[in-house]
């Protein structure tokens, strides 16, 4: 307006806005598991009311990684510890299977999750959100998301124990994990086969690379021969 009426010949002078008004505000964040992740700041982090955190993975899927997640943390119970199951791996779920367990995990607050028990055993999966044969179709960011959703939003109590059955792979949730939480170490699950081989020693590189420290390899399956 000022512009104009510094032009000759103009007498009155009015300018009308039509664009639209300022952006509604997002909404506020809700507790459904998939989301994008927070940033981290200064490095790993060790989760409140967890001693030990053990991450088993392998290079390979169908490797018996989820059985000797759940296995362990049975027996690990059965000696008396406090133990907790996370199930990482969202693309395909299986201790809702192992653990016996199908049941949707409790919110009363909205923000933090009760999760289930079976066998002396604290385990969270995403499977409990899902219908069995639902699948989960994301990108990597919210992979990202719902693994950090699945350790600080959800009521662990007090643990001696955390075991963490990862995807099978060298990938974003592995990745995620290792940056953003302070891990007591690795088990890496392998089958006796040259091609599992092949990837579990993908595994042992990268959580080398990621300075976790491996605390053993698990043969399974070492009495099969093809």
């Amino acid at each position: 307006e000022a512009v104009l009426r510094a032009l000759p010949g103009g007498e009155k002078v009015q300018a009308v806005m039509t664009a639209h008004g300022p952006a509604p505000k997002a909404p506020a964040p809700s507790l459904k598991i998939g989301g994008h992740p927070t940033p981290q700041q200064g490095g790993p982090k060790r989760v409140s009311g967890i001693d030990r955190i053990i991450a088993i993975g392998s290079g390979k899927g169908g490797v018996g990684k989820s059985t000797v997640s759940s296995n362990l943390a049975v027996a690990l119970a059965r000696q008396g510890r406090r133990v907790g199951l996370l199930d990482a791996d969202i693309y395909g779920p299986s201790q809702p299977r192992m653990m016996g367990v199908n049941k949707r995990p409790a919110s009363p607050d909205g923000k933090t999750i009760i999760p289930l028990q079976a066998h002396g055993v604290t385990v969270m999966s995403i499977g409990f959100m899902l219908k069995e044969d639902e699948a989960v179709i994301w990108r990597g960011p919210m992979l990202m998301g719902a693994l950090q959703q699945l350790i600080e939003q959800v009521a662990w109590g007090e643990l001696d124990i955390l075991l963490i059955d990862l995807p099978p792979g060298t990938g974003d949730i592995q990745l995620t994990l290792t940056q953003r939480f302070a891990l007591t170490g690795a088990i890496v699950v392998s089958t006796p086969q040259d091609v599992a081989m092949l990837d579990a020693r993908k595994a042992l590189d990268m959580f080398g690379k990621l300075k976790t420290p491996v605390l053993g390899l698990v043969e399974n399956m070492s009495t099969y021969v093809c």
